[in-house]
């Protein structure tokens, strides 16, 4: 995707820009989706339950995202 103003940056930087912004969400939505879970869910710790219902749970928060993006 060659949206950005080619005068300003060059495509290695556009993509490392987009790179790091999406892996500081995804590091966002890891870490305050399991303080929730220990917040309001019955975990008391990190067992095969819990990293399964996290799976569910990103996929279920990525799902909501990309429709709320797309819907605005």
């Amino acid at each position: 995707m060659n949206l950005i103003n080619k005068n300003n940056m060059n495509q290695e930087t556009v993509e490392r820009i987009i790179d790091e912004t999406v892996d500081t969400i995804i590091d966002s939505i890891d870490e305050k989706t399991v303080d929730y879970m220990f917040e309001h869910g019955d975990y008391e710790e990190t067992d095969n339950q819990f990293l399964e219902d996290l799976k569910i749970f990103k996929k279920e928060i990525i799902t909501e995202l990309y429709n709320r993006i797309n819907n605005k």
